[in-house]
């Protein structure tokens, strides 16, 4: 079975851009798109603020609509479910390839860059799941993805997807392991990039046709990544099994708030 890549909307701007950077990742992975949208199971007790602004089949049907313009040779199937919005999406990632999201959505306050519904389904979802920024990308050329690792505790997964979006995508893979700091390894920051160039031998021997920057840096991973996330065009985090609990961690939250590009939240086994 095609398991689609799956996108979340909810008629905001953001989901809606969202929405066409999905339907271009299904055409590039040659999977189908499921276009879900989440109905509140009582309406009528929302505030008046918090109601839909329009019924659901309007939406999804205009989000088909202009999908069927953009790319009409991709495979689209529109869902309206009754329930929270947040167990919804959590549900459809348990079959999609791939689970996107607008980081922010229509609720909420504003100058917020990722919205509560946005995180909560990156700490649980069971497939990877991409969070678009709000306001979008930056000007920057999108010349690499970029993977944070830790070269201790690689995330297998997390380096998985990545080298496959590289490939996917034609770009260069660069590796990011930060924040051990230069006592970690005993050797200095060459004993960490020792470590580093161990872990991605087999790797890189598995994929050869994608080129791999091993960036080994001293400085907190949380920052380091935001920087690199100016000119790549998908940056990559490890989501481990202990931080499933809602959970994500400094280092996600860094990036999910801060960086300038998509990023994909990848479960490990």
């Amino acid at each position: 079975m095609d398991l689609p890549v799956t996108i979340g909307v909810d008629g905001s701007e953001a989901s809606l851009a969202a929405a066409d950077w999905a339907a271009r990742e299904a055409l590039l992975r040659g999977r189908p798109l499921r276009v879900l949208h989440a109905l509140p199971l009582m309406p009528h007790l929302l505030p008046s603020g918090s109601r839909p602004a329009r019924p659901a089949g309007d939406l999804l049907h205009e989000v088909r609509h202009v999908l069927a313009v953009r790319h009409p040779q991709l495979p689209v199937r529109t869902d309206e479910v009754h329930d929270a919005v947040t167990s919804a999406l959590v549900a459809a990632g348990e079959d999609a390839e791939l689970l996107v999201l607008g980081a922010r959505g229509s609720g909420g306050f504003a100058d917020l860059r990722v919205g509560s519904t946005a995180l909560h389904v990156a700490a649980w979802a069971g497939s990877p799941t991409v969070l678009l920024p709000a306001n979008g990308p930056g000007t920057h050329p999108r010349e690499q993805v970029v993977v944070g690792l830790d070269a201790r505790r690689p995330a297998e997964a997390a380096l998985l997807f990545a080298f496959q979006a590289a490939r996917r995508y034609g770009l260069p893979l660069r590796v990011v392991h930060a924040g051990a700091g230069p006592a970690g390894a005993g050797e200095g920051h060459s004993g960490e990039s020792v470590l580093l160039a161990r872990v991605l031998e087999p790797w890189q021997a598995a994929h050869p046709e994608v080129a791999v920057i091993a960036d080994t840096e001293d400085a907190a991973p949380g920052p380091v990544l935001v920087e690199a996330s100016a000119k790549a065009r998908l940056l990559v985090l490890g989501r481990r099994p202990a931080d499933r609990a809602g959970h994500l961690g400094p280092v996600a939250h860094a990036v999910l708030h801060h960086a300038d590009c998509p990023v994909t939240v990848v479960p490990e086994a």
